[in-house]
């Protein structure tokens, strides 16, 4: 692959940001607060230490989201903020239907994966959700109205919260200690899907004791899915992209399936539309069913009966949240106090699937449908069932509840004890599946399949039930003892110790694997940790702090482990701090990916050595794919390397550079079917019952087309990712007004990862769905109650070659803007267009939209917010 060079990165950075800093060379008046020497400065905890202190600025590199930048940028959901983050390199995954996940959303910083980032509330952990295994948490289940700001870590932290931290670390800082009540409403039409698209209602409330507080939230979130047919790029079509008069079965079609009617020889050497095709295409429409050429796909002479899938299947799934959240404390003496935390999210989802999709089995002989009066298999697509309808339904619980305090006769040490219990439990429907112990009654009994009896026989109900439930203790404390020349050496030890159970149930029927469209299997495990940490940051001079940090876990199912750190904050100048810091971290597998049973998925993936045989088009195409767990799987490891510099440059304007390499070994991944296919027929992966592929004969000197594909979860050699990022920020009062800039980015100079059988690494860093710079600039002006805010989200072009060659992907740049009047005692009124200019997702180069989590589909968005505060 193609990269470009770094000297045009730079130059190309260096333009940028010297038009910014001349838009912003302006004549102003700065507004300073001057503040006393015998003001006491209050210590504060800062995402990634325990220890409080009163530098904002560590020796961590730490980025602040404020609820009002989260507006402002035109998010709607705590998810939508954290994934147009620029350090979100590649994107997270969000709500989609189609997905056994369809009401997640989770966030990956530096394109690590999700897995490797750990979401706390408050500074406590916050447990993955069962239904990606207990690995990632659901950012769906977190109510965007109680949220005060996000602070994102950009660092190694396993040394202080645990192995799941090795990329960073999303901290949600939850409003509290709130007075008075806040009401707000919006409502969001999306201009390509017409009406109301998305509304939400919130009441934040708090009240003020003598010696405590409650703060008290309801939020309510709805967002509709949108259909495939809804976007002319996600619409079924067919095109004759080569000009020969023909249309090819995937190389020249996006959207269909040959699950429609298509018999496949008793040898498997070709496959054939049914005789019955035309009457499919007469009674349900051209639209629906096609009978197009497989050449290039099967074999010469092979024709399949097609069924467009993406006129009638949802992209994106709905969410329908509700959330209550609770916030307290109370003194319970003058140097105790009680806090605790109650939070309740329930999540609906709704996603719709095409009808049911499996392979019929044993056709008979004499079945109308069977060209080849011989006993075979055919690819059916079971319309009179109707479409597959997913509904979703996420409860979570979480609380919490803990005594702090400090210890006088011990220069006010402080401490904290705490237990915090999460418990979810994720419940998916799926409606109108096929039975195929339906199907094979109608055939043995002669039941008519098109009749009412016969459809209403072979429709199933599929019911998977995923819980985790999440018990925690954890103590520590944090005093200062001994001095250096800089000052006193502040110390922070803790305890805890944790545990998860996870499940996931599904219906006897899919497990047995009686449903058509559908698979899955039970699964289950639980896991114990027990975890000792301590830091401590020592003053080695007035201007040199070194902060050293250590954390020893004990996993009942891995044995232990310790994760140390070493940071290093210089304050060069003034306004200068010099920072680094080196972290080694290790990652123990996934619940699901130890003991999950064996499930069922139709994977995309490309057969590149089919195709090199066939001299035909690679092209993505869905395979029967069987996932296995793996219960010999080991942990990872990693180091992380930080350096940077933060330089304020005058008053209220800074720049902060960070250049970070962060280096993973024996990789804990799923093998893609693509690299499943290429390295067995490499021979870089030896042939196993989880590793294989099941081929049909091929032609004479020539590979058969893959039918099915064994995959499943390895350690790979290594994963590493270099980059740097440059943030600018700044506030300035002048005569006219007050502007706002915030400007920040992220350079992916290297992404190195395993992508052959373990046998080979490549630098991935600029391929499709992997680009290598990402950037968000926010600039505002407020003059008296008004205030106008411009929100660009930029991603870099990338290279792709789907097409059989390697071509250039647009970059993609999203304009938000926003008016925002307030009318003081009459509330204040927030307008938003969000995607103004209407920019299409970036395709591949074939034109298929394939990145729903770098690029959303959302289009042009109109939204109103009105707030009033009592």
């Amino acid at each position: 692959m193609l990269k470009n060079s770094m000297l045009a990165k730079s130059v190309r950075f260096a333009l940028v940001a010297g038009a910014a800093t001349t838009a912003f060379a302006l004549p102003a008046v700065y507004a300073a607060d001057e503040a006393s020497a015998d003001d006491k400065v209050e210590r504060i905890e800062v995402t990634g230490s325990r220890i409080k202190r009163t530098d904002l600025e560590g020796a961590s590199p730490v980025t602040v989201i404020s609820a009002e930048d989260m507006k402002v940028e035109g998010n709607f959901t705590v998810a939508d903020a954290l994934r147009n983050s620029n350090l979100n390199s590649f994107g997270s995954f969000s709500e989609r239907s189609g997905s056994s996940a369809q009401s997640q959303a989770t966030i990956d910083l530096r394109g690590a994966g999700s897995s490797r980032t750990l979401v706390l509330i408050d500074g406590k952990r916050f447990p993955g959700s069962p239904t990606l295994g207990g690995a990632s948490a659901n950012l769906n289940a977190l109510p965007m109205a109680a949220v005060e700001r996000i602070e994102i870590l950009t660092d190694g932290a396993s040394s202080t919260y645990g192995s799941d931290a090795i990329a960073g670390v999303v901290n949600i800082i939850m409003k509290k200690n709130y007075q008075g009540i806040e009401f707000n409403a919006g409502a969001g039409s999306r201009e390509r899907d017409g009406g109301l698209t998305s509304k939400e209602f919130s009441v934040v409330a708090g009240y003020q004791m003598d010696k405590g507080n409650i703060t008290f939230a309801v939020d309510h979130q709805d967002r509709k899915g949108i259909s495939d047919g809804d976007r002319d790029y996600t619409a079924a079509w067919m095109r004759d992209l080569n000009g020969d008069g023909e249309i090819q079965a995937y190389s020249e079609t996006n959207g269909w399936s040959i699950y429609g009617a298509t018999i496949a020889s008793p040898d498997f050497s070709e496959a054939q539309a049914s005789p019955l095709c035309d009457d499919l295409i007469a009674e349900y429409g051209n639209n629906v069913f096609a009978k197009v050429k497989a050449d290039d796909d099967w074999g010469a002479g092979s024709t399949y009966c097609m069924y467009a899938f993406a006129n009638v299947a949802y992209n994106k799934a709905s969410v329908d949240r509700n959330t209550v959240y609770v916030d307290s404390n109370y003194e319970i003496s003058e140097d105790v106090e009680w806090f605790g935390r109650v939070m309740f999210t329930q999540n609906n989802s709704f996603g719709r699937y095409a009808p049911p999709a499996a392979p019929w089995r044993k056709m008979a002989a004499d079945n109308p449908h069977n060209p080849y009066g011989e006993e075979t298999t055919g690819y059916f697509r079971w319309v009179g069932i109707g479409t597959r309808d997913g509904n979703v339904d996420d409860y979570n619980q979480d609380y919490l509840t803990g005594l702090r305090g400090t210890i006088g006769a011990w220069n006010d040490a402080q401490w904290e004890v705490y237990y915090h219990f999460n418990k979810a439990d994720n419940k998916s429907i799926g409606e109108y599946y096929l039975s195929l112990s339906g199907l094979a009654y109608n055939e043995k009994n002669g039941i008519d399949l098109g009749s009412e009896e016969g459809i209403a026989n072979m429709k199933a109900t599929t019911l998977t039930q995923d819980s985790a439930i999440f018990h925690q203790w954890n103590a520590g404390i944090g005093f200062d003892a001994f001095e250096l020349p800089g000052g006193a050496v502040a110390h922070y030890f803790g305890m805890e110790y944790f545990e998860q159970d996870y499940a996931s149930v599904y219906d006897a029927q899919s497990e047995a694997g009686l449903i058509g469209g559908s698979a899955g299997n039970s699964a289950g495990g639980d896991r114990q940790v027990w975890a000792a940490f301590y830091e401590a940051a020592l003053p080695i001079v007035d201007s040199v702090e070194l902060n050293l940090a250590a954390r020893y876990d004990d996993y009942s199912d891995f044995g232990n482990n310790v994760a140390p750190k070493a940071s290093v904050r210089w304050q060069a100048l003034d306004n200068v701090v010099v920072r680094a810091s080196y972290s080694e971290a290790f990652r123990a597998p996934a619940l699901d990916q130890l003991y999950a049973a064996t499930t069922f998925s139709a994977e995309t993936g490309v057969d590149e050595p089919y195709c090199t045989s066939n001299a035909s088009p690679c092209t993505p195409k869905q395979y029967d794919t069987y996932i296995r767990a793996n219960k010999d799987l080991g942990p990872e490891s990693s180091d992380y390397l930080n350096f940077g510099i933060a330089w304020d440059i005058v008053e209220n304007m800074a720049v902060k550079v960070d250049y970070f390499d962060l280096n993973i070994d024996d990789v804990i991944s799923q093998r893609s079917i693509t690299n499943v296919m290429k390295g067995i027929h490499s021979g870089s992966i030896s042939p196993s019952e989880t590793f294989y592929v099941v081929r049909a004969p091929g032609e004479a000197g020539k590979l058969g087309k893959a039918l099915e594909v064994g995959t499943g979860y390895g350690n790979g050699d290594k994963m590493q990712i270099k980059g740097v990022d440059v943030a600018f920020n700044g506030n300035f009062e002048t005569g006219i007004g007050e502007f706002g800039l915030n400007w920040t980015n992220s350079f992916v100079l290297d992404y190195i990862v395993e992508v052959e059988g373990g046998s080979a690494a490549e630098d991935t860093a600029g391929w499709n769905g992997q680009p290598d710079f990402k950037s968000v600039f926010t600039t505002s002006y407020t003059v008296g109650d008004h205030r106008i805010a411009w929100n660009m989200n930029y991603t870099s072009a990338t290279e792709d070659d789907s097409s059989g060659e390697l071509e250039k992907m647009d970059s993609w740049l999203i304009h938000n803007l926003s008016y925002s009047y307030d009318m003081g005692s009459f509330g204040k009124v927030l307008l938003t267009v969000n995607n103004l200019t209407d920019e299409d997702p970036v395709l591949t180069s074939d034109g298929i939209y394939d990145n729903a989590d770098l690029y959303n589909n959302y289009g042009r968005e109109y939204r109103v917010n009105y707030t009033l505060k009592f």
